[in-house]
């Protein structure tokens, strides 16, 4: 791949979350290595135009729905005044699309995956996997459900990575005003990411005298936050549970919590929270739900619980806040571990190779 050559992403969903992140990383991380990163994204998408306008060169069209095909042409020169090679399409609602822009271009498809999902084989599917030039899956929890064996040379395994420019260090001003322990958790804020079955964990532990205190950051439906504020205000937890809302600057987050909890009970096609947590020195406990066990091994990058329940979670903060040796252990094992696999740098690198 040259460096005047450039990546085509096209992305529009309705909220931004981890996929809408992993593009932008993606396109920042392009700059850096000579490659020009360009998105494709829905025109009445101002959200999406102005946060990819940082770091890559957006065209907008009417992308949803049919409405798209009408612009195949208006794409397709874009392409070619900007010599764009390759298009990166991240789910299955526009992967005909890219495909037709290959047809037109010239240019490769490279057909992201980023859920747990195993492979559909109706003839559709199977056209489609004869079409795209290549299939990347984030983990190999991904690639185990998504693999087809007639086409399996086209599958690949490239980790996600994490930005980490964007966790720089800095002095923590440690324990501000107590000795609390300080258990976070990031990510949506939901029932099957195991967020009652935590608030449980925290409400065991106060019980038993320990001095404990959560600190919850990440989007929230207004259902749940109802259901959560009744169990704190039933169980009287006001003074030690905090819910920060969405959080921008999680770098600071992570590097003034103790350790981060992460216990979803749905299969996660990766973790990256989890990775961001063991970058900024904080140990992480999370099940064993999906991708987590590629990222940690048991008592030695982090704690993965057996199963998902208020007192397994209690067991293992516990460990941590009584271990003090294993908890340095794993602090400096999980901060090596992310750096030496799980990065944007190696992540685009591998693309760019692919």
């Amino acid at each position: 791949m040259t460096e005047n050559k450039g990546f085509l992403n096209i992305m529009d969903s309705s909220v931004w979350g981890g996929m809408e992140q992993y593009v932008y990383d993606m396109s920042e991380e392009l700059q850096r290595q000579g490659i020009v990163p360009f998105v494709l994204t829905d025109k009445g998408n101002p959200d999406f135009i102005n946060r990819y306008g940082e770091v890559a060169t957006v065209l907008p069209i009417k992308l949803r729905k049919n409405s798209r095909y009408l612009y195949v042409n208006t794409v397709a020169k874009f392409m070619s005044e900007h010599n764009i090679d390759t298009i990166l399409c991240h789910t299955g609602k526009f992967i005909l699309f890219a495909l037709i822009l290959k047809k037109l271009t010239g240019a490769k498809v490279l057909f992201f995956k980023h859920n747990v999902l195993p492979a559909k084989t109706d003839i559709y599917h199977r056209w489609i996997q004869d079409q795209v030039d290549g299939f990347v899956c984030v983990s190999k929890c991904v690639y185990d459900a998504q693999v087809v064996k007639e086409n399996k040379e086209k599958y690949h395994l490239i980790y996600n990575g994490i930005n980490t420019h964007r966790f720089p260090q800095f002095e923590v001003e440690y324990k501000l005003k107590d000795d609390n322990f300080i258990v976070g958790y990031a990510g949506r804020i939901s029932n099957e990411k195991g967020i009652m079955e935590l608030l449980g964990a925290i409400k065991i532990l106060h019980e038993q005298g320990r001095s404990v205190e959560l600190r919850m950051c990440g989007g929230i439906s207004e259902d749940m936050l109802s259901q959560i504020n009744a169990y704190i205000q039933s169980n009287h937890m006001e003074s030690y549970v905090k819910n920060l809302g969405f959080k921008k600057d999680v770098n600071q987050f992570y590097r003034t919590i103790d350790c981060l909890v992460v216990p979803s009970k749905i299969q996660e096609a990766f973790g990256l929270v989890i990775c961001e947590s063991m970058y900024c020195n904080t140990p992480v406990i999370t099940s064993k739900s999906g991708a987590q066990e590629e990222i940690i091994t048991n008592g030695e990058e982090g704690i993965l619980l057996d199963t998902v329940e208020d007192k397994t979670i209690a067991h293992a903060i516990t460990y941590l806040m009584d271990n003090p040796i294993e908890y340095e252990k794993i602090r400096k094992n999980a901060y090596s571990r992310v750096k030496s696999t799980f990065t944007i740098e190696k992540m685009v690198a591998s693309i760019k190779q692919l």
